[in-house]
């Protein structure tokens, strides 16, 4: 009897034993793939990015600067032909979002780095509350000084034949103190005043090319 208790004892270890080692199998056999990315990698959220106000003309070219300021002008990446001297020469509107808080002006510098350093046009003491600016629309008071071509205003786009395109940058500052410069102030002093001014800029860069 003492033999027979000890082989089911013997028996029921020995299935057990069994029992353990197919599950360790088992689990060892087990292929552990990581997830996909989608379950590893956190949500993006678009950013709500600044919008674009109305202008009229081409899809506009905008930029915002760290702090928000948002520029926008009538014409994306290439400058269209009325804003120089090949067609109408006509001065870009300008239109602006998300101006800083305590911001009392705005002011505006077109240069072309690749005609060194060209002035094409300076403007300040505008309105941040009117949204926009074209010379020739009724708005609020503004300045401009004396542009490269000894001339108040924009001087048209006007890259010398065959020189390839050139770049246009359009920067807005945002000027948070009291600040006013001479109308018809020359281009370097008007500018110099500006950058001091500003406590915040943005640029956008158009180009235009002649054959």
């Amino acid at each position: 009897m003492r033999r027979s208790l000890l082989g089911v004892s013997v028996v029921g270890v020995a299935l057990g034993l069994a029992t353990i080692t197919a599950a360790c199998r088992t689990d060892e056999g087990r292929e552990m793939r990581p997830p996909p990315p989608s379950a590893t990698t956190a949500p993006t959220t678009a950013g709500s990015g600044a919008g674009t106000a109305p202008v009229s003309g081409d899809a506009s070219g905008t930029s915002a600067d760290d702090g928000g300021l948002t520029l926008s002008l009538p014409f994306k990446e290439k400058m269209g032909r009325r804003y120089s001297c090949d067609g109408a020469g006509l001065a870009p509107q300008i239109s602006w979002l998300d101006v800083p808080a305590g911001t009392q002006q705005l002011a505006l510098v077109v240069r072309d780095p690749d005609a060194g350093g060209f002035v094409h046009w300076v403007v300040a003491s505008l309105d941040p509350a009117t949204g926009s600016f074209l010379p020739d629309a009724p708005g609020g008071p503004f300045v401009e000084a004396v542009n490269s071509a000894g001339e108040v205003g924009w001087a048209p786009a006007c890259p010398p034949p065959g020189d390839g395109a050139h770049r246009y940058e359009f920067t807005l500052y945002a000027i948070a103190e009291p600040f006013e410069i001479a109308a018809d102030s020359p281009a370097v002093d008007a500018i110099e005043a500006i950058e001091a001014a500003a406590a915040s800029r943005t640029t956008v860069i158009a180009t235009y090319e002649r054959a």
